[in-house]
This record gives C-alpha cells, structure tokens and sequence, in this order.
C-alpha cells in the first residue's frame, strides 16, 4: 500500500510538469506586462473584451505608456471609450496638429503645441473627479495644462461638468471607433502609428507624481481583457516598470503517503516552508494566506482551465487550496521579471524531510500582481469586486473596498476572513530598539521582518514609527523623552508627526534604489550596522487572551535574532503596552483654511471632510492607534486658505474648546511677520485676552501664550501703546493656569512666568531670581535660592506679605504668588527723555488679594543687573510701572520705592508694594539715535582732519615770515592754532588709543586732550583781552612782557587744571569699554572706545564751568567791539567807508576768533537740539580751516609773503615792493638805529590823565619798552579815520613819533 502510494505521488507530479506548455509560459500567459500593443498598417486596434464591462464612474485614473514610431501632425488616437447610445466620445486621449486631446463626456480638452519623442516610452496618466470641472494630464509625472476646446469633433457638444462616466461603453486601442449595428467600425484616418503598453484603468482618481507600476481594478493589462483581433502582443523589454509590492494568487494541492487529511493551519506552514525554499532572500514574504477550497470555487471569476479541472478530478477536495501571497520585493524588479521570476520558482514542487508529504502548485493558477501596498485589510483571492460608488477620493488613496467570496472557507489568518464579532479588541504597543547589518533601508527591513516574524493567523501589525536618531529618544524604560518637558496635551498638540510619517508599514517605497556598482570601500559602509529605535502596534486575532500571556508570547517571537546571510536583526530594550482607547473621538477642529467637524473615526483610520472654501475638495485625517490614541495633523493641501492674513482672524469665534487651534493659526500668521502694525498687534493680543478670558489655562496652553507673547517681543513693532495689555496677560496666564503641582514656571525668549502656590500660616519668605540671560536665549529661573554671581534679577518677598493673601474660602483659589521676568527692555520704552530703563523688569503679585498689595510694614527687595555697567556714577532711580500714566499707556513712577545701594553692576531697591519693578538711568547726556549720532561723528572726524591740515599751514605761514609775526595779534593766533592743532590731534587718535586696553595710556590720552581743550578756550579769553586793551583801553596802556604773561596764562591755567583732576580723581579719566558698542564711531562724550572724562562732576566743574566764564566774558568784548565799531562808522569821513560785505567778513572772522560758536553747544536741547548739534559739529571741527580762510588766504600781507618767497616767475614779488605799496608795518617792526626819542605813556586810562608822561630810561630801553606795548591806534587804521577824531573831546591825537610805526593791527586781524 505504501509503494502505490509513492508511485500515485510520483505519477501526479510528473503529470503536472508533463503540460502542453511550460509552467513559464502558462503562469505567464495571463499577464501582459513585458508585452505591447504595436499598431502597424496591419494592425489597426485592440479593444475591451464585453465581458469586462466598465461601471458607471464619478471619478478614475487611467495610465498607459505610448511609443511612437514618427511624429505626426495629423489626428491620431492612443484610446477611445464611446458612449454606448449617444455615440460620443465619453472619454479618450489623442492628438492633433501637435497638440495633445482629452475627450471627457463629449467635451474636448487641448494641451499647448508640444512634441512627444520618438522612439521613447513615455508614460502617461489621466484622471477625474466629478467634483472638478476638468480632467488632469500628467505626462512623466508632471502636470501638463490643458484648455477647454470651443467644440468637440466627435459628436454633438456636451457639458464638460458630466456627474459620472458613461457605463457599459466600448474602448478601443490605437484608433478612434463609432458602432454599426452593434458592431465596431474603427476611423482609419485617427491610427496611432506606434506602440502602446500597460493601460489601465481604476476607479478612483490617485495622486500621480511618478509613473505607477501597480495594475488597474477596473481594467488590467492582462490577457483576458482584450481582444487583440489580428495584432499580437510583442514582448519589449525596453519598458521598464520597477516595483516592490506583490500579490501572488496560486492554487496548490498537498499529497500525503499517509492518507490523512491535511488541516488548514497545517497548510499553511507547508506552504510557508515551501514558499520560503523556492524563493530567493531578496524576497520577502510579510504575509501567507491559505483557504480551502471547494469544487464549486473560481478564481477571480476566471473560466476554470482544462488543467485546472485536472486537478480538481484527480485531487481530493480536502487537499486542495487556495493560496495569497503578500511579497515585498528588495531591492524593485521590472514587473514583468518578477511574474516571470514567480512562475518559474513556484513550478518547483515541495518534498518535506520524511518523504510523506508533497506539495505541489498548478502552474496554470500562478498569477502575480502589482499592488499598491500591503494593506492590513486583505481578502481572499476568490473574488474581488470593486464598487464603483462615490467614496471620497482621500480615502481611495489608503483604502480600497473588498469583499470575500462566498465560495472561500475558513482561512488562516482571522484577519482576512473573519468577521467583527470573531475578531478580538485587544491592541499592543511595542517599543524597541533594533541593529540592522544591511545596506537596505531600515523601515523596509523592519517591516518586512516584523509582517515575517509575528504570525498572520493570531497577530497583525498595524502601524511602524521610527523614531529620531537622538539618544533621548531611545527605548530605555522611560516614556517617550517628549513628555519630560512638556505634559502630554503639549506632546499630542504640537508635538505630533504629519500623517504621512506616521504609518510606515503598510506604505509602499515606490522607488528605493540600490547601487548595483559598489567599490571595495563603499562595502564596508554598505553593510554597517544601524542602530534604530522604532514603535509599532499590533492587533491580536484570536479571541480575547490573557494580557500578560500574550505580551510574553509577543516578546518571545521578537527576541530571537536573524539573519539571512545579507541582512541580520538584533532587538533589545522591549517594551509591550496593552493600548486600551480604540477610536478617536469627534472634534471640532479650526484652522486657517477653515472650521473642520471631523466624526469619531476608529484608531488607524482616515476621517474625510470637505474644505470650507472650496467643498468640491477634500481634506483628510489620521486617527493614530496608540497608547493614547488620537487625531494627527489633518491634511489640508488641497484646501485654500479662509485666514490669509492677522486680521482675518477677527472673523474667528475663540470658545473654549478652540483655544489650541487659535494659538495654531496665530502661530503660523507670525512666522513671516518680523514687524506688526498697530491693528495686526490689536487683533493678536485681543484673540490672547479672550483666549485666557474663555478657556482653561493648563501648563500648554500657557506655554503656548508665552511663546506668541515672545514673539511679538522680539519684533521690531512699536508695543508702547500694548504694554500695559500685554502685562496684564502675562499676569493673566500666571494667576488662571492650572495643572500643576506646587509650582509652575514657563520660560520663553525674553520672558518668563512663574507661579508659586503658598500656604498663608506657613509663609516666611519668598524669592525669585533669573540667573543668567542672553538676547534670543530663554531664561534660567531659581526659586528660593541666593543670589550668586552673574544674577540679572531678584526679588524677595517679605513675610508680612502673608497678611494680604486672600482668606480660605470655597470660592476662591489658594493663595499662589506670580512671578514674572521682562528681558527686553524695548517693551518698557517710553516718551521720558531724560532717563532709560537701564536693568531687566521684574514683577511680583499675590493672585485674589484680600486687598491691594502697597504700604508694607517690611519692603521688597529688588535687585537687579544694570544693563550698561555705571562706571561714570550717574544718576539711579528705583522705579515700578504706573499703569494709569500717560494717558492709561503706563510709564515709570519712583513712589514707594528707594535705592537702598548700587555700585557700577547691580542696584538694590527697596519698595512697599508689589508691580514691575525696574531702575533708571540718568540719560541727559546720552547721544543721538544711532543714525544721526553716525553722521554728526563722521562730520567731526572729516572737519577735525581737515583743521588740522590748514592749521598746521597757518602755524608754519606764521613762524616761517618773521614779518608776519611782529605783532602782538599774529603770536596770539599762533598760540591759538597750535592749541587746536592739538585738541584735532588729540581727538583723530583717541579712539586708536583706547583700543591698545592699556588704562595709563588711556589716562594720558583724556588728559592730553582735556589740556589742549582747555588751553584752546583759555587762548580764545586772551584774544578777547587783547582786543579789550586795543579798543577799550586804548591810551596810556603798558604791560611788561605782555606776551610772556599771556603764554604763561594761556598755557599755564591748563595744566594746573589738569594736574589738579590727576591728583583730586584720578579715575575721571577713563574709557567707557561696554562689550555691547553698536558702533565704533561715538560722540565725545559717551564712547564705548574713547578716552574722556567719565566723571560728571569733573566734567562740568572743569570744563563746562570753565568754558562758560570764557565765552561770557568774550560775548562781553565782542558786544562791546560792535559797538565801537559802529561809533567809529559813524564819526567816519565821507568816502572812507566799507561795504557791508566788508563789515561781515570781519565780524565772522571776531566770532571764529572769540570762540563764540561753541556757545551753540548750550542750546543743543529742545526741538532743535539736532539742527544745532549740526551746526555745532560742523562751525567747531572746522575752525581751524576757517582761521586759515579769515587770516591767511583773505589777508593781503600774507599773500604776499607767499609770492616773494614761495612763487616763480610773474607771480614773484620783489620784497621792496611789498614795502613801498604798504600802508605801515606792524607794532614789533625793529627799531631804527637811530630812533628818535619819544615820551611813554604810562598804563593808566586815558580818561585819568591828559598828559604824557616821560621816562628817563636810556635809549636801548626806550626802544625795549616801545617793542612791548601794545598796539595803540589798533581801529583807528582799520577804519581809516583821522586822527584828530579818535576822541570826540577833541583830546589830541596820539602823535605819531612814539619810536615805532604805526601798524595796521588788528585792521590785519579782523576787517582786512
């Protein structure tokens, strides 16, 4: 019996290897992938076999590939789908006059002029939905645009905006078509010259971005759809088409030498180790389906084979089955190459190691389909139908609609074949960390492996995450590390992956490449091994188990290790949760694009919704099966926006329940905002008050506020008419969060809340504190500690506070205190001129005090870090923001609150009441916005340089022509020149030694410069006094070495000056160094880089003082030279006066000389303080030019001592003849040899005494004495008087032999 039992097993086995055709050529047969349609002048069309009916459509895509053998311009047609009773075109693609043609419901649709290639394989797609007015072209994958055309020429004109596709048509291939008497006739002038492969047809409209190599639901590229007439197929295997996702549908029987009937779980492991055997390890097997089969059973609605029915006779019924195959190819085949690959492989039949059992496949069943992906929800080989009723098409695009055959039994996997109430609601998560050794890709392995590992018949894996490469993420006993910092509300809303991150498992890689040209290096980085961490769920099967039981059970299958020879997988670090919550619930959802009722949808579902805008498109979203398990992020792509702008948002109701969903839409409004208007900060902060108003405030939510209110922060909006609203939100957020366990701090770039519950009886102190902060950083926070170093704010709360802390009562909340930090200043700006906010605010406050919080017993201690270290000791004043100041727009008041002590860094204050505390700093000498204050120091530096050049010019003109400097008026401006020549020198190059960081040379460099300042005004006095004494004191005035005496005052005053602030303080001479200098060009008196006097009382005391005891008594003379200027004018001679320009010119020339424009320097204040600082920069840097104007290239004299010893040729002057054409020479011409004696007067007025007196000193001395003197007769010359007219009293004139020449003067000086 059991020799004849072996034989019968041999006899079948080779009666089924003994076939008219191999089992290549028959499992092939079916397919037509690898094949093509080549439509020559003997081969006209194929058309739609009428048994492959096309259902009534609302919406679908059709993809083909066309090759053409020569471009044509005249009309040709790829295909053509015509209505069965109006004869229309109900839908085709063709081309004409080189455009291409879309034919929809009669209406007709061109694309612009373009030309396809030859002899090329171009892959095209087309697609519709009822709820769009036009059909979409894509050629490559790309988008082509197409246009309406006016009418249509092939038939009668029908509305484009057809509801559904025409059912029960005709379809041809390669020609257009009309029906005769039920008959096709085909158009011959529409022939496509060319080949045409792989068209399809589905019933939903898919996203088209690549070429798509999975077949049609509705149309296949297979055999039994066609009638090809008279054009066979050809085989190309130029078309190339690479996928990775398989179905294989076979029919397998099993022979058993012990005549026992074999189980269907038995079955199936078979199959598996026979699959596993034939196959190679680039295949991988995620799922094994087998169910029985009956004789009344088809496959997919085929007409049974004559070789099929030969195993239905001679095989048992119990010993026959069906068999699906879920194979994920790695890396992507040609679709052609793995049906081929598949048929070959399965013909091999299965011995196992006894020798009692022989399984063995029908090759004629063998049939290999590309499929979208691997989807949880599978159905038997047995007959799948596809309805063509209207489902929403995001839906399509994860889901397709099956139905098990009524004729398929019991299967292996529940999954596939049972029903609801069979099915079990139990749900794992699973955590773990994995190394892969591959050079695949991590999620295509692990999927793979994981389909393989767990057992379809009790197990199936829903879902696959990776998670980041950051070790906080990796699986270690902890949860998720997201959930360290914030709550879980925070990780679920703005801490979630978009949908099309989240489901890996089941999606497709449609194009995951591998190099096939690997160099000896790149193998060792090809098979390195990956350490990733992943979470995924799994539904159990079976009927409802033991939890822990099965967690065991899941944990055993995933521990072993594998490998395959290319690929090994190691897992360590499970972790297994039983997931309790199914199905998220319905939820109201407000975003910019609209308001979104999404329904309750069960976990790893899609949810559809129309979009607000445009309903004729569809927004989709995922329910995640989790632990926890929730809505993902919708996808809103295809909607257009409702909120386009901030103050679109007013048109957005906030509610309690949409609280989040405004901080989304806020949130995403600001990202491109980096300044806000007055009515955008108007709409966001009035959506922040009703959101604080209307909903509960967790830690999240609060989060979230702080976050926005950061951002506004950190703007460059003007927020001075908003700081008192957004004070009093921040206040809001402390005083309403809940959610917290003692204490709750939320931090932010430049700002931070913290709120701190108390317990009255048990209070004894609080504090808070901020140890560090940088702009753009968050804050760092401390509760309850000392202040250490680097501390930018604190504050501490004495223990009377408690006193103020509301009474227990079931109204109200325990007592908490709010703490808050405001790191940018820029909020508290306001209209004060003469003082800035020079520390970081800091505020405390009591949430439901019995009563407001002021007179306190003890004070609250603040201390706070000065932004700009007072190095120069100005003034500090302790201040808290007065909300009802200025108009209700807040501002500083000093009331209730002291300074305690303060040094350079820091400044305690103490106050009797609780605000926003902050400390002033005197800014009365604070510079100019930065750009005004870039110019004006620009201007100075131009006008110091240019100063100095003709300063020196004037120095060297001066002491080169011994004739120019005689009188006492040319040395006091030599003195005067070089005292400028200094104070310029000095400025150009202070700013270079200060940065050398050495303090004595900065010391030295402020006082050199404070000399040469004084010493310029101190000059500018003297020029006054000589001009006293030559137009006041006119007659009977004599000063011994009056130079002399002037050098020693001009010079000396100075340097006592000096020396007296180098012994008094020392230390007012400095340079200001603040690392946060926003320029390198600052203004005297306030530079980060410059070395001054940084006291403020040295520096009014030495030089403000100084300089106003100068420049009043100079006002004094140069009033008082006016007026006798004009008495001279007016006792003047006919004929002998000047012009008015004349008079100006020496007027200006007094006024440079006297110093009297640094008196604009007092009026830099006011409404014009800009306008006169420019004028003060630009009359002061360039005096020293303007002396050179008025006193050298103006003066006749001077001139021509230029051209006798600097000038050639015809511009040369012989020194005689500058002497004859001179009127006189000056008061320190030499003496004559022999000078005639002369009387002296005394120095006594001359209103004292009308005679002269006599000296009796010798001749040498009376020469000695007339050489000092001052110039006497100084107007009297310059205004061309006579002299009998100098005194009105009729006083005689000076006589003119007095030892010396009477000398032009000041006449020189002033008017010449």
């Amino acid at each position: 019996m059991m020799f004849s039992q072996k034989s019968l097993n041999v006899f079948i086995t080779l009666s089924l290897l003994c076939s008219p055709a191999s089992a290549t050529e028959q499992g092939a047969l079916l397919s037509l992938w690898g094949n093509v349609a080549k439509f020559t002048s003997g081969c006209s069309h194929w058309s739609l076999k009428p048994q492959v009916s096309i259902p009534a459509l609302q919406e679908f895509t059709v993809c083909l590939s066309l090759k053409f053998e020569a471009l044509s311009h005249s009309t040709w047609t790829a295909f053509m789908y015509l209505h069965p009773e109006v004869q229309y075109a109900e839908l085709g693609f063709g081309g004409k006059q080189g455009r291409l043609v879309v034919w929809l419901c009669g209406a007709e649709w061109i694309t612009d002029e373009m030309a396809l290639q030859v002899s090329r394989w171009h892959s095209l797609c087309l697609t519709w939905a009822h709820t769009k007015d036009r059909p979409a072209l894509y050629i490559e994958g790309k988008a082509i645009e197409m246009s309406p055309a006016h009418s249509s020429d092939t038939g009668p004109s029908v509305n484009p905006s057809c509801s559904k596709l025409a059912p029960n048509g005709t379809l041809t291939l390669g020609a257009s078509h009309y029906l005769a008497d039920g008959n096709i006739n085909i158009v011959p002038i529409t022939r496509l010259l060319g080949s045409l492969s792989q068209f399809r047809l589905w019933g939903r409209e898919q996203e088209v971005t690549s070429p798509i190599c999975t077949e049609g639901d509705l149309v296949k590229w297979e055999r039994d759809n066609w009638d090809t007439w008279a054009c066979a197929p050809f085989s190309d295997r130029s078309l190339q088409c690479e996928w990775s996702f398989y179905k294989v549908r076979l029919m397998f029987a099993i022979f058993r030498s012990d005549e026992n009937k074999t189980e269907l779980y038995k079955a199936r492991d078979i199959a598996h180790k026979w699959l596993r055997k034939v196959l190679p390890t680039t295949i991988y097997l995620p799922r094994v389906s087998v169910f029985e089969v009956t004789r009344s059973s088809t496959e997919d609605g085929r007409v049974q084979t004559s070789r099929e029915d030969q195993v239905v006779r001679w095989a048992p019924t119990n010993d026959r089955f069906h068999c699906l195959v879920h194979i994920n190819v790695i890396p992507s085949l040609d679709v052609a190459a793995v049906q081929s690959e598949m048929s070959t492989n399965l013909k091999i039949p299965y011995v196992d190691h006894s020798g009692r059992l022989t399984l063995q496949a029908d090759p004629d069943s063998i049939h290999t389909t590309p499929v979208e992906s691997l989807t949880a929800t599978t159905v038997s080989p047995s007959g799948v139908v596809t309805s063509p009723s209207t489902v929403t098409p995001a839906l399509f695009k994860t889901t397709t609609s099956s139905t098990r055959s009524p004729f398929t039994s019991t299967a292996t996997t529940s999954g596939f074949t049972a029903g609801p109430s069979s099915v079990s609601e139990l749900y794992f998560e699973v955590r773990m960390n994995v190394s892969i050794t591959g050079d695949y890709d991590p999620e295509e392995i692990l999927s793979t492996w994981l389909n393989t590992r767990l057992p379809d018949d009790t197990m199936m894996v829903l879902a696959l995450q990776m998670l980041p490469k950051d070790p906080r993420y990796r699986v270690n006993g902890d949860a998720t590390p997201s959930a360290q910092h914030l709550p879980s509300e925070c990780i679920t809303r703005f801490h979630r992956h978009r949908p099309s991150h989240q489901t890996h498992a089941l999606i497709p890689r449609h194009r995951l490449k591998r190099e096939s040209n690997i160099s000896t290096s790149d193998e060792v980085f090809a098979y390195k091994v990956s350490r990733e961490s992943c979470v995924f769920q799994v539904q159990v099967l079976t009927s409802l188990s033991d939890t822990q039981e099965m967690e065991e059970i899941i944990r055993s299958l995933l521990l072993p290790p594998y490998d395959n020879g290319s690929i090994s997988i190691a897992t360590e670090d499970i972790q297994i949760s039983r997931i309790l919550i199914f199905n998220c619930e319905a939820h109201s959802h407000q975003t910019r694009k609209g308001l979104f009722q999404w329904p309750p949808t069960s976990g790893g579902k899609n949810a559809a919704q129309p979009c607000p805008k445009n309903p004729g498109r569809y927004a989709s979203r995922h329910c995640k099966l989790c632990l926890s398990t929730q809505w993902m992020d919708p996808d809103l792509e295809d909607c257009s926006l409702v909120v386009e702008t901030i103050p679109d948002l007013d048109q957005v109701k906030v509610t309690g329940d949409n609280a989040l969903d405004v901080i989304e839409m806020i949130v995403s409004l600001l990202k491109n905002h980096s300044t806000l208007n007055y009515k955008e900060l108007a709409t966001v902060l009035d959506k922040l008050e009703d959101i604080v108003d209307l909903s509960v405030v967790t830690p999240c939510l609060g989060q979230a506020l702080i976050n926005i209110i950061s951002d506004i922060l950190e703007s460059d909006s003007n927020l001075l008419p908003f700081t008192n609203t957004i004070l009093n939100i921040t206040e809001a957020v402390g005083d309403s969060i809940v959610g917290y366990d003692g204490s709750s701090t939320l931090v932010a770039p430049g700002i931070a809340v913290s709120v701190v519950d108390v317990v009255p009886g048990l209070f004894g102190s609080l504090s808070f504190g901020v140890s560090s902060y940088r702009a753009g950083a968050k804050p760092e926070i401390f509760i309850n500690r000392y202040p250490f170093n680097g501390t930018v704010a604190f504050i501490s709360l004495p223990s009377v506070l408690q006193y103020s802390f509301p009474q227990n009562s079931f109204s109200q909340s325990p007592p908490r205190v709010t703490f808050q930090f405001f790191g940018i200043p820029m909020l508290f700006k306001t209209s004060q001129k003469d003082a800035t906010l020079n520390t970081f605010v800091v505020s405390a406050s009591v949430t439901n005090a019995s009563s407001p919080i002021k007179d306190l017993a003890d004070d609250v201690e603040v201390t706070l870090q000065h932004l700009i270290p007072n190095t120069l000791n100005r003034d500090l004043q302790c201040v808290y923001w007065n909300f009802n100041k200025n108009n209700g727009h807040g501002g500083w008041d000093d009331y209730g609150c002291r300074k305690h002590n303060s040094s350079s860094d820091y400044t305690t204050c103490l106050c009797d009441h609780l605000t926003h505390f902050g400390v002033l700093l005197d800014t009365s000498r604070i510079p100019l916005d930065p750009a005004n204050e870039q110019i004006l120091t620009i201007m100075t530096y131009v006008g110091c340089g240019v100063s100095s050049l003709f300063l020196g010019i004037t120095v060297l003109t001066y002491t080169a022509f011994e004739k120019l400097r005689r009188d006492y008026p040319s040395q006091i401006l030599i003195n005067l020149s070089l005292a400028l020549l200094g104070l310029n020198l000095m400025f150009l190059v202070n700013s270079w030694l200060s940065s050398w960081g050495l303090y004595g040379l900065c010391v030295a460099a402020a006082s050199t410069m404070h000399y040469f300042l004084l010493a310029s005004f101190t000059w500018m006095g003297l020029e006054a006094v000589n001009m006293y004494f030559a137009l006041v004191k006119v007659f009977n005035v004599y000063i011994p070495s009056y130079i002399l005496k002037f050098c020693v005052l001009g010079w000396g005053i100075p340097l006592a000056i000096c020396v007296l602030v180098l012994v008094v303080n020392r230390e007012a001479y400095s340079s200001h160094l603040y690392t946060d200098a926003q320029s390198s060009l600052q203004p005297l008196d306030n530079s980060d880089s410059f070395c001054w006097l940084q006291d403020d009382v040295t520096f009014y005391v030495s030089v403000v003082a100084y300089a106003v005891l100068i420049f009043l008594f100079n006002i004094a003379v140069f009033v008082v030279v006016l007026i006798q200027i004009r008495h001279m004018r007016a006792n003047s001679p006919a004929g002998t006066r000047r012009g008015l320009l004349h008079d100006l010119k020496g007027v200006s020339s007094l006024t440079l000389l006297l110093g009297l424009t640094w008196t604009v320097g007092f009026f830099t204040w006011g409404p014009a303080r800009i306008v006169l600082l420019y004028l003060f920069s630009g009359l002061n840097s360039l005096q020293g030019l303007f002396i050179f104007l008025f006193h050298c290239l103006m003066k006749e004299n001077v001139r021509r001592q230029w051209r006798i010893h600097l000038c050639f040729g015809r511009f040369r002057l012989e020194e005689h003849s500058e002497w004859s054409n001179s009127a006189s020479v000056g008061v320190m011409a030499k003496p004559r040899s022999d000078p005639p004696r002369a009387s002296v007067p005394s120095v006594r007025s001359v209103k004292s005494s009308s005679t002269d007196s006599t000296s009796a000193s010798s001749g040498s001395s009376q020469r000695e004495l007339s050489c000092k003197r001052p110039n006497l007769g100084l107007f009297v010359n310059s205004l061309a008087l006579p002299r009998a007219q100098i005194s009105p009293s009729g006083a005689r004139a000076v006589p003119h032999q007095r030892g010396t020449n009477p000398t032009p003067g000041w006449r020189n000086h002033l008017l010449s």
